[in-house]
């Protein structure tokens, strides 16, 4: 038995030490529950503070490898650009008022005011940052690249900006300017990301067919293809994802093996033969192309009489092993 002796100094307290260990148990419990609550948080804290700065990082690389290309390529031999840089670069050339980059912000604040409330807030912060980004990378100074033949030049640019735009791809934001007329026109107007970025660099060239020598005009549209198509070869070619139909009468061994060794998911489906009506389980499964050897190989190696099919998944949405942008 503990006495405890109250504050008026009058009376005695008496409580069991069983009573006293199970109260400071429920202290050490509450303390153990906070500790760990509070190294959980930083530890969130903390993944959340290196996503941002890996997303700053996308964006800053794609945006100088895009800078350079117009710097260094494209506006000592004046040519031209897609997108919202194409109008800046327009009204650069025949008026030199102002810097291309701050031409570029001031022509980018009404669009992206405008996609503050129709577009998902994690999208516009990071486009926003791109577009501060890129704004004030256009206003460093660069020497020209020595490319005295404009074919390689125009080449050269739509290398560098599709390798940018394809970093920039994996972000969770966008390059800004006309990528945001593409994204609001695709969310509410059902028209493709694609689509709506051919009519606009269509747009920008059919004007500046009647400003600009037609010579600059055709070597602007090979820079436009080449990057559209390194662009898409990069980003897809990284992203690519395979599926897989799997027919095996060891259907359960191949499963468990995925489900407990493998990161990989998979679907069982009811399947009949056509010839003798025999019901079996058909996997199927989404991997992506760093995965497909290993799946392969474990598959034979569990049922060597195994029916494998493995087709081209080019667009996948999912959590897990989707490949599409993260806007």
């Amino acid at each position: 038995m503990i006495v405890f002796l109250n504050k008026s100094y009058k009376t005695f307290h008496f409580e069991s030490a069983a009573k006293i260990t199970s109260r400071f148990s429920v202290l050490m419990i509450i303390k153990n529950a906070q500790r760990k609550w509070g190294a959980m948080m930083r530890k969130k804290n903390l993944q959340k503070i290196k996503t941002i700065l890996y997303q700053i990082f996308l964006l800053t690389l794609g945006n100088a490898l895009c800078v350079f290309a117009v710097l260094a390529i494209l506006v000592p031999h004046k040519f031209l650009s897609g997108g919202l840089t194409g109008l800046s670069l327009i009204i650069y050339y025949k008026s030199q008022i102002l810097p291309v980059g701050l031409l570029y912000l001031l022509i980018n604040i009404p669009i992206f005011l405008t996609s503050l409330k129709l577009l998902g807030v994690r999208f516009v912060v990071y486009t926003g940052i791109s577009i501060l980004i890129y704004s004030t990378m256009l206003l460093i100074p660069l020497f020209p690249l020595p490319i005295t033949d404009k074919f390689l030049a125009a080449v050269t640019a739509g290398i560098l900006c599709g390798v940018g735009g394809a970093i920039m791809m994996r972000s969770y934001g966008s390059p800004g300017g006309s990528d945001i007329i593409s994204v609001l026109l695709y969310k509410y107007a059902g028209i493709s990301v694609g689509v709506a970025s051919v009519i606009f660099n269509a747009v920008i060239l059919a004007v500046s067919v009647f400003i600009f020598p037609l010579e600059n005009i055709l070597y602007t549209f090979i820079f436009i293809v080449v990057s559209a198509k390194v662009l898409d070869m990069i980003f897809h070619g990284l992203s690519k994802r395979k599926a897989f139909i799997i027919i095996s009468v060891h259907w359960k061994d191949i499963i468990d093996e995925i489900n407990s060794k493998t990161q990989i998911g998979a679907t069982l489906l009811q399947g009949k033969g056509s010839f003798n009506g025999g019901e079996n389980q058909i996997i199927y499964s989404i991997v992506s192309k760093k995965d497909v050897m290993a799946l392969k190989k474990m598959i034979m190696k569990k049922d060597p009489c195994a029916f494998i099919a493995i087709m081209e998944a080019s667009d996948v949405v999912s959590d897990n092993v989707g490949n599409q942008p993260h806007w």
